[in-house]
Parts: structure tokens; sequence; C-alpha cells
């Protein structure tokens, strides 16, 4: 028995050292270069390219490998004379013992030098690898059973030593795009790849843009680890550098880094994202995701995202813009945080916090779909003083058309704000829904509270902004609606109840013309295509009232008294402010084609009762107005001069000129002068009573019927030609 055991293990040594002898010697003896034509005909009849191997070197033990050098494919039909692909060196091992005996895939390791990929699509779509993934569907679709039953489904692992690419490049020229790319000095290093076990994994390469002209330097490090059949994948440690350089690129040159742990589970649809970390341009982030969902169609991601404290001015001059406010502390601190939650389709920020100097905002922002770009908002903020944020006054004052022109520059043409044409796209493309709610809010020196801004602007619809806020004492409640169209149609119905107006003009435009406690309200409505069309369009309504208020500028009592002391030769004391009180003031008037008229001026003091009518030109900008004071009989003059000498009198003041700057003229001469004439022939017709009224009353009538057609003559019309006072200043 020994015997035989002996004979079996001698013949069995036997026939492997014949075996390893005879791999040895075809090793040293077969010339695989002698394939090549064979090899370059295969690729022929299933690219229909042609490809050119330089040299060939097999290897069979212990390792069986191959190592290629100079390489080349040819392009395309129609795509030029350079190839599509080539490749200086590539070379590849499987350790044959170990594929034998346990089924096991082991790669000694993966190099290839000098890859070079050219890529191109033409101006009609075509690409020069259509004909390259038409055949391969073709091979695909012709023996569909065949993966199924191949002897690779019996390879129980596969193991790589590891990958080595080096000076890949990659040139990509898009004609449809008018655009080129360029991959170059590709590097990637790795280290032994088994399934489930973590390995090295570190790349680099450079990228250049032609329009722009952008170059970018990539570099990616991490802990790879996965496993095939669990359907697992983690990066540990990714590490991603990239540092931007071109004339388009903010400062010339831009860097960023990002930090993370990642992993997903194929099976189960999850991604994990954890130590997230962005480092860009100024701004640190920090985020912590997880998703679900995402081997299907309904994949969902969240997690906390959040922006460390920084400095907005210096970020904004890191992306080389510098801007200046009207304060200079104001955007030096602010910061972000919230939950992040979003899909394929819509992304969200809830439990927002954003803090940017003193003011605190916090809310829900989010696009509801990306399909339609809609957004909706529910934002808070506690205090907001925008004219921190609007440029210094010197700059303002400097964009003005007084100061261009004052600097020997060219104005603003006249009107040139009317011509301004109405964004129609935007406002058909604007979809959006939301609320703003502000404690304390300052805009124009306007100081505000309880402010509550609604919007409502879906897509290819009209669009609603309604604002309610309290501010000096009263209320604002304002509507706008915004009707997209050749033409747009605006509609606005705006209301002022209760209001401080003193304080409000004084906040406004640095001076109380006007005083007093009073309502606006106006409801109007236009169509036009630019400013000045919708102006010269607007139709509807405006009313005021004010209650015990002043308007500054003139004293008509004052000026009264001038004239009257002008008159009869006496002195007055000219110490009385400019002003004039009233108790009441109301006035309301229609709009048509942009036009306000109004006719029923009511104003009420102790000195006047006031009517009058007139037209405001909106488009214009000009005023038309004439107001009739009347002096009432029971009044006691500003000052405390008794006027009911004067009772009765009317003094037209016409209000003309522009919005900017209104112009009064206010005739005191010439109603003086009919005041005098009236006295003196009530004085005359008294004499005549006395003297001829008993004896004998025809000849008393017939001689005041005289005086009356003689004063009559003399008597000048309200509308005068007489040269009236000075102008007085605008209040």
């Amino acid at each position: 028995m020994k015997k035989i055991v002996k004979v079996v293990l001698g013949l069995a040594l036997a026939i492997v050292l014949l075996v390893v002898l005879a791999v040895v010697l075809f090793a040293m003896f077969f010339d695989a270069n002698n394939f090549r034509g064979q090899i370059a005909a295969q690729v022929k009849n299933a690219t229909g390219r042609d490809i050119i191997i330089g040299d060939i070197r097999l290897s069979i033990f212990p390792t069986l490998g191959a190592r290629i050098q100079n390489v080349t494919l040819s392009n395309a039909a129609g795509f030029g004379s350079a190839y599509f692909a080539g490749i200086g060196q590539a070379e590849i091992g499987v350790k044959l013992l170990p594929l034998i005996r346990e089924r096991a895939v082991q790669v000694s390791s993966v190099t290839v030098d000098n890859l070079q990929l050219n890529l191109a699509r033409h101006a009609d779509g075509k690409t020069n690898w259509d004909d390259l993934v038409e055949k391969t569907s073709q091979t695909n679709s012709a023996k569909p059973g065949e993966a199924a039953g191949s002897s690779s489904a019996n390879i129980k692992s596969i193991d790589i030593a590891g990958i080595s690419i080096d000076n890949a490049a990659l040139n990509y020229r898009d004609d449809q795009a008018h655009q080129s790319y360029q991959l170059s000095r590709l590097k990637l290093e790795t280290g032994a790849i088994e399934p489930g076990k973590a390995f090295s994994f570190d790349l680099a390469f450079s990228t250049q843009l032609t329009q722009p002209a952008i170059t970018a330097d990539t570099e990616i490090s991490s802990k790879l680890a996965f496993d095939l059949n669990a359907k697992t994948y983690q990066a540990n440690k990714l590490k991603v550098k990239l540092k931007a350089s071109g004339a388009q690129i903010p400062n010339g040159t831009q860097t960023a880094e990002f930090d993370a742990d990642l992993s997903y589970d194929g099976s189960k649809g999850t991604l994990s994202l954890a130590n997230g970390r962005l480092d860009a341009g100024g701004l640190s982030a920090t985020a912590s995701l997880q998703g679900s969902g995402l081997n299907g169609s309904a994949g969902h991601f969240s997690g906390p995202l959040s922006i460390k404290p920084f400095n907005p001015r210096e970020l904004l001059k890191t992306f080389g813009m510098s801007i200046e406010t009207a304060d200079p502390n104001a955007l030096k601190n602010a910061s972000v945080s919230a939950q992040i939650e979003g899909s394929a389709s819509a992304a969200r920020l809830s439990n927002l916090v954003f803090e940017l100097d003193q003011s605190h905002l916090s809310g829900s922002i989010g696009v509801s779909s990306f399909a339609t770009q809609a957004l909706d908002f529910a934002l808070k903020a506690d205090t907001l003083d925008a004219d921190r944020y609007l440029p210094p006054p010197q700059q303002q004052a400097a964009a003005t058309p007084a100061a261009r022109k004052a600097a020997g520059g060219p104005a603003a043409p006249s009107g040139s704000a009317d011509a301004t044409v109405l964004p129609v796209d935007s406002l058909e493309k604007l979809n959006a829904n939301g609320t703003l709610d502000i404690g304390k809010f300052k805009l124009q020196n306007l100081s505000m509270s309880d402010v509550h801004l609604k919007i409502t602007a879906p897509k290819g619809h009209e669009k609603r902004i309604d604002l309610d806020s309290r501010l000096y004492g009263g209320t604002l409640t304002s509507s706008t609606q915004i009707t997209p169209a050749a033409k747009p149609l605006l509609a606005e119905n705006f209301k002022l109840a209760s209001i401080n107006v003193g304080p409000l003009l004084i906040d406004l435009n640095g001076k109380d013309s006007l005083t007093g406690v009073g309502d606006i309200a106006v409801n109007l409505s236009g169509a036009g295509r630019t400013v000045g069309e919708l102006k010269r369009a607007l139709d509807g309504n405006v009313s005021f009232s004010f209650k015990n208020g002043k308007v500054k500028g003139f004293n008509l009592g004052q000026i009264i008294r001038k004239g009257e002391a002008f008159m009869s030769g006496t002195q007055l004391d000219d110490s009385a402010p400019q002003e004039t009180d009233f108790t009441t003031l109301s006035a309301s008037g229609k709009v048509v084609n942009g036009v306000l008229t109004s006719d029923d001026l009511n104003a009420a003091s102790p000195l006047f009762r006031v009517g009058g009518a007139g037209q405001v030109d909106i488009a214009a900008q000009t005023i038309d107005y004439v107001a009739k004071p009347t002096i009432v009989n029971t009044a006691t003059g500003q000052g405390g001069k008794q006027l009911a000498d004067l009772s009765g009198l009317v003094i037209p003041v016409h209000v003309t000129g522009t919005f900017a700057q209104p112009r009064y003229s206010i005739d005191v001469k010439s109603a003086l002068q009919q005041k005098g004439t009236e006295k003196i022939q009530q004085k005359l017709s008294d004499q005549i009573d006395k003297k001829l009224g008993a004896s004998n009353p025809d000849l008393s009538n017939q001689l005041k019927q005289g005086l009356g057609s003689l004063f009559g003559r003399k008597k000048q019309p309200a509308n005068s030609s007489a040269s009236p006072p000075p102008a007085q200043p605008s209040p």
C-alpha cells in the first residue's frame, strides 16, 4: 500500500513539474506581439475603429499578467484625425494559484500611464462615442442570458493590490455649447482593495475651461470601504480641496475645502453625511445629513446646517466687491443656523435663525417645486433698520440729477424714470407665497412697528402684496394687485388712519410743513408697459381729512393784516409765526387718465372757512389749484386782533408748480381794495339815506343805484390781472 502511495505521489509530482516547466517554457518562448494583427481585426469587427498596439508582454506564473504599451484607438468618422483614446502603458496581473484553487481573483496591481481621451460633440448633437454605445447595446441585447450563466458568477471574491493611474488627460469639445474643457495631470493612487476593508484613496487633477478662462486644481483623499454583496460603501475622512484661478474668479483666485464622513447602504437606500464642513470664501459651514429612499424615486435628506459667525464686509471683499453703507458699523457680523430638508424636487430651511448685526430673523423658507420655482416663506424679525444698509448720504446726493450737473456730468434726462419698462416677464415668472413680520422697522427714516407683509404671487396669475403696520400713532393698510399682461394692470388701495402727520413729515423730509391728525385714502388702478404710460392711465379716487393742525410756510391772517395796515397807513407787528391754523381740513378728488380733479376742499379755522378747486397732474407731477379762504364774521385772527371789519373777505390762494417745488400766490391787494370800495359805497349810501331818505325816497334810490353803477365799473373782478404780492415760499 505504501508502495502504491509513493508511486501515485511521484506521478503527481512529476505532472506538476511538467506543468510548471511547460508554463515557464511557454512564457519564455511565446510572443503575444505575433497576435497584434488578430487583436486589431477583432477590435475593428467589434467597434469599427482601428487600434494600434506598440508592444505586448505576457507573464504566466505565478502571476497571470499583461503589459501593453503605446496603444491608440482611432476616432469616429467625421471627428478628425486625432485618436479617440490612447495609453502610454498599462499593466495588470492576477495571481494564478488562488484563481485556480479558490476561484478568488487577486489582482496584484493595476497601473495605467499617460491615458488620454479626446471626446467631442458636434453642433448637431452627434458625439464621437455614439457608435461605441450603439454597438455595445447591440452586443448586450444579442445574448441576454449569457451574463447569468457565465463563469464570472462563480467568482467568490475580487481583491486588488492597488490601482495606479498617472498623468491621465481628458479633452472635451462641445460645439453645441461653444465650450471646451480639459482635464489634465490626473493622478490616482489606492491601497489594497478588499471587500469590507478600508483602503486609501488619493486623487488629484487639473481642469481647464476656455470660456471663461478658468483653471481649477482638485485634490481628493479618503479611506474607502465597500462590500459589493451587501451594497454598502463608506468614505471616511473624506477631504476635498479646490483652488480656482482666472479672470472671472473674484480676486483672481479662490480656494475651498470640504471634509466629511460618508456612508451609503444601497440595499436600504440610505445615506449618512457626518461631520460635514465646508470652508470657502471666508465662510465656514457645518452640516450633518441623513438621506433615505435614495434607491428609488422618493429620495429625501434632512439634517442641521449652520454657518459660523462671519463678517459680511470681509466676505464681499473676498469676492472682489466693496460696499459702503450709511452706517459704517453695519454688515459686520452675521450667522445662520437651520434644519435643511430636501429631495430631487424641493428643498426647505426650517427652524431658520439668521442674525445680522443687531437684527434677528427666524422662520422657514423653501422652494416647494424646483420645476416651477415656487418659493414660500414665513419669516419674523425683531427689528430692522434698513437705512443702515443704504449708501452713505453723500453717495445718494451724488446720484441726483442736480449733483451730476454740478459735477459737470450729464444730468438724467427729464422723464427718464417714466420711460422705464415694467418687468413684465419677471412678473409673469414670479412664483412666491409667504409672510414677513417685523417688530420694528425703519426705512427712509420712517419708523413703523408691528409690520405684517403678505405676498401672494402664483406663477402666471395675479400678484398681490398686502401690508399692515402701525406708525406715528395710527395705522397703515395697503393692498397692491399686479396682473401680468402685455400691459400690466396695477391696482393700489392705500389707507392711513389717525396719522400724526407732523412727526411723519419731519422723519420723511426733515420739516413738518403740515401738522395734525388725519386720514388719507388712495384707490387707484391703471395699465401700462412703462412707468409713464401707467401714470397716464391711472383712474380712481383720492381723499384726505385732517383735524387740529397747521399749514406751515405762510400766515394767512398776518398777510391780510399787513395788507390792511398798508392800505390804512398804519404799522403792524410782523413777528407772528409763519403758519396757518385749521381745525378741520379735508378734500377728495377723482383721478381720470392720471389727472386728479378736486372741487370740495373744506377747511375751517378760527379765522377762515376755505373752499377750493383745481387739478393735479400725476404723470407730469404738476399742480394747478386755487384755494379760497373766506374771513368769518366771528373770528379772532391769529395774534388776537379782531378782523370782524373784514368779515366775508375772500382771498384766492393759487398753488402752482411741481410736487418738488410748489409755488403759492396770494392776491391780498385786490381783495382789500375791493373791501375798501365796498366800505366807501356803504358810507355814501348811508349819507344819502340820512339826507334824502325820508323827504325824497325816489331820489335817494336813484342816487344809490348810480353809486352802484359807478363803483361797479371801478370794481375789479376776482380774477383781476393786477399784480399779486410776491409768491410765498413752499411750506
